[in-house]
């Protein structure tokens, strides 16, 4: 019942976890004005997790040579009045969202994910300590497992986040990327053995992570972006702020530009972490 209505259901999920210790003892109201005082009133803490785009942005080296990103005038306020830019940006650079087409010829482009799946539960996985001492480090099974037994379920239809830590390497180049001598990247991922099992134990919509690829730097083959995206779930790359996060109980609202096959995009991603009121004296 709860997969044949996922979008609804993720959005009523959200807005009753930040509504649930705002003000309802003050009156009744409709969840959307609730939700929406629970932000003004301080209720829900909003984390940006979005890097800045810019020419100091780190990029997918393999593609081009420099930053892919440009800029250019397009009108002056001496001129024109007026300010405005030109842009020219891949598909996946800076914070993005992969689209499922991305590795699956039948998958959906950008433009027709539904809009629902980009509001959803979230929860942090934390693999930091494990990636200090290998950088190389690919999320197991048994580290989502342990995750469970100290945070509970992971909630049907979830984005699952993964903090590696990479992302205090942001906006280095050199050091994000870590590319060896031979020109092979080193930053961590997950394994397929972990990708399987959120498909068969926690069911999400999506996976972020901060770093570059869910897929560890060194892959060739990227066995999770096809393994996942099979599944239908997009994912969250470069993300941002995952150690201002809650392991769980928060929701996330992640927003791709509507690209129309697009296999990709940009994306603003914002977490909502419901707070304790303060007390009143």
């Amino acid at each position: 019942m709860a997969n044949s209505h996922g979008a609804p259901l993720a959005a009523s999920i959200l807005v009753a976890l930040c509504c649930s210790i705002s003000a309802f003892s003050q009156g009744k109201r409709n969840a959307v004005e609730c939700f929406l005082n629970g932000i003004r009133g301080g209720n829900v803490r909003v984390v940006d997790l979005t890097h800045t785009i810019d020419k100091g942005s780190p990029y997918w080296p393999e593609e081009t040579p420099g930053t892919p990103f440009h800029t250019s005038i397009a009108a002056t306020y001496q001129k024109d009045g007026y300010f405005a830019r030109n842009i020219s940006i891949p598909e996946h650079f800076g914070t993005h969202m992969d689209a499922p087409i991305h590795f699956d010829p039948e998958g959906l482009s950008v433009n027709r994910i539904p809009a629902g799946k980009f509001i959803a539960p979230a929860v942090m996985i934390d693999v930091s300590a494990d990636v200090k001492s290998n950088a190389d480090y690919r999320v197991t099974a048994k580290d989502i497992e342990n995750w469970i037994k100290i945070h509970g379920t992971i909630p049907s239809g979830a984005v699952v986040l993964v903090r590696t830590g990479w992302g205090d390497r942001w906006p280095s180049q050199e050091k994000y990327m870590n590319a060896d001598a031979k020109g092979v990247l080193h930053f961590p991922g997950l394994s397929l053995e972990a990708a399987r099992y959120l498909l068969e134990h926690a069911h999400p919509v999506a996976v972020g992570i901060d770093t570059a690829s869910i897929d560890y730097g060194a892959s060739k083959d990227f066995p999770v972006h096809h393994l996942t995206m099979s599944h239908g779930l997009y994912h969250l790359e470069n993300v941002a702020n995952l150690d201002k996060l809650p392991p769980s109980g928060f929701g996330v609202i992640a927003l791709p530009l509507k690209l129309g096959g697009g296999s990709g995009s940009p994306a603003r991603v914002l977490a909502l972490v419901p707070e304790e009121p303060a007390a009143h004296h």
